[in-house]
């Protein structure tokens, strides 16, 4: 036999002094502490758990045996046999449970720590020949947690509520921020990116002075052209091209499409008669900005009809990327050694861009778009100046609420101390409108709450039923509903309408929730707007 002592080094086999595994048990050091997940109640216990306390507690708990308490952490042990060090209370703890005496002090050790940490019950003795008590104890812990949980799920309601809230709140006052852009010219407009033709790098050549570039449109093997914008889409408002050399008595028209690579979605597209496209830069102009997801452009470009006599457009300097060259997507090949000479501006995301001082008209206005997208448009100043109150109600009161503020574009509504005040806005709701809707305020913070709704119908008749509540909207009318406004608190209203071909009236109206008092009543329609289908 080979003793620790006399063993000599030849004497030594090495396999069989290989390290043991480690224990199945596996402890979770301080550096990564792991809460003990469980989908069922969880019962802390010390001693020994016998069969009758697992048979009370059924399937639907699990219990974890409290091995050590220390200053910061509490080392249990689970079912599997895995030893866990917890930093805070368990989700779900019915109970802390001593079977034993001598480790009942353990477990109000145990109690102590986790209520110092957190929410947890009192350490509990449990005797074998007294289920009863262990069974009244665990019911007590677990209508304790059913109560949490409910004021836990109310306390998020109304956190849920106030979020709601609040992002309503600031939808209302981006709406009325992007009215008063729209109202003032103030949208921010400028080039993102330039690329001018050769010899122009400030790319101010205005009557063709640039260097002679190929007619790229009558190179193309079918007429067309694409080039990769290289900017993303957010907030693209508009795109210049440049042409070297006009033709005036061209009979072609020039089809231009922007497009998203991505999802291959088109996006604007504008028909411009060739002939009357000047030297120099032409600016097409998108209805708004680009929102969304920031998505890689495509511009093509493509000639339709005599391709005899085509304008000639200018080519900015030598591109060394292939992509960004200007492509023949028939051929799928560049078709120049450069990309288009283009300007590209950027404003407000979903904001309608401004036409300032220096920069060419939209050319084609859209065109290629009408038909086949949503256009959002504030109802003009000319109509909102014909508003008038409509007096429905044999009994209603003479007083006189309702004014426009053209400095502002507001309609004001002021609710009558009974009944309501209806302000009525002759083929207010226009052709083709999907979703018309408003911001409205009380503006005082003293007043009571006021009411507001908007309704769109063709027959007067009908517009006390329905603001009554007798009648529902049929084809052909749209109604928001009454919106309570406290004061000081803007809200937002809509109405929705099939986008038939028909204008409508539009009646604005408004009446206090607890008659009696209208004083400081000052309530706002603002920013009215309507959805339309292009």
């Amino acid at each position: 036999m080979i003793g620790a002592a006399t063993a000599r080094p030849q004497d030594v086999r090495h396999d069989k002094i290989r390290p043991e595994k480690p224990p199945a048990r596996v402890i979770i050091g301080p550096d990564r502490p792991q809460r003990l997940m469980s989908r069922k109640p969880l019962i802390l216990y010390g001693g020994r758990l016998g069969e009758w306390a697992k048979a009370l507690a059924g399937e639907g708990c699990v219990f974890a045996k409290v091995k050590r308490v220390a200053d910061d952490h509490l080392l249990v042990r689970d079912e599997t046999g895995s030893d866990r060090r917890l930093v805070e209370p368990p989700l779900l703890l019915l109970g802390i449970v001593g079977f034993d005496r001598n480790e009942f002090d353990l477990m109000t050790r145990a109690a102590s720590w986790l209520q110092r940490i957190g929410a947890a019950p009192d350490a509990f003795l449990a005797q074998a020949d007294d289920g009863a008590a262990l069974s009244a104890y665990l019911l007590g812990n677990f209508q304790e947690i059913l109560s949490a949980q409910a004021g836990s799920n109310t306390a998020l309601a109304r956190q849920l509520a106030q979020l709601r809230q609040e992002n309503e709140d600031l939808q209302n006052r981006f709406a009325a921020l992007e009215s008063f852009i729209d109202r003032h010219g103030l949208q921010p407009f400028e080039c993102a990116f330039i690329n001018p033709p050769p010899g122009d790098e400030a790319g101010l050549v205005e009557q063709g002075a640039a260097s002679p570039t190929p007619n790229v449109l009558e190179m193309a093997t079918n007429g067309r052209v694409s080039q990769i914008l290289p900017v993303a889409s957010l907030g693209v408002s508009a795109i210049a091209l440049h042409v070297a050399k006009a033709q005036p008595r061209s009979d072609a028209t020039l089809n231009v499409t922007l497009q998203s690579i991505e999802d291959g979605r088109q996006i604007e597209q504008w028909s411009v008669p060739a002939a009357d496209l000047p030297a120099g830069w032409t600016t097409l102009g998108l209805r708004q900005a680009l929102a969304g997801l920031r998505r890689t452009l495509r511009l093509s470009i493509a000639v339709e009809g005599d391709r005899a006599r085509l304008p000639a457009l200018s080519l900015g300097g030598a591109q060394p990327l292939d992509l960004f060259r200007l492509q023949d997507p028939d051929l799928q090949q560049s078709i120049a050694a450069s990309s288009l000479a283009m300007r590209i501006f950027v404003g407000l995301p979903g904001v309608a861009p401004p036409n300032p001082a220096g920069v060419a008209p939209q050319a084609g206005s859209g065109q290629g778009g009408q038909g086949s997208g949503l256009l959002e448009r504030p109802l003009p100043a000319d109509l909102l100046r014909n508003v008038q109150q409509a007096r429905l109600d044999a009994d209603a009161s003479p007083f006189d609420g309702v004014a426009y503020l053209d400095e502002e574009r507001i309609v004001s509504c002021h609710p009558p101390a009974f009944g309501m005040t209806i302000a009525r806005l002759p083929r207010g709701c226009p052709a083709g409108t999907l979703r018309l809707s408003a911001n409205l305020l009380v503006d005082h913070a003293q007043s009571r709450d006021v009411e507001f709704s908007l309704l769109a119908t063709g027959d007067e008749g009908r517009v006390m039923p329905l603001l009554s509540g007798v009648a529902e909207p049929i084809a052909g009318e749209g109604f928001s509903g009454w919106v309570r406004v406290p004061g000081k608190q803007p809200r937002f209203a809509s109405l929705f309408m099939a986008g038939d071909d028909t204008p409508r009236d539009l009646y604005l109206a408004t009446r206090m929730v607890e008659p009696g008092n209208h004083d400081f009543a000052w309530a706002r329609f603002l920013n009215l707007h309507a959805l339309l289908q292009g």
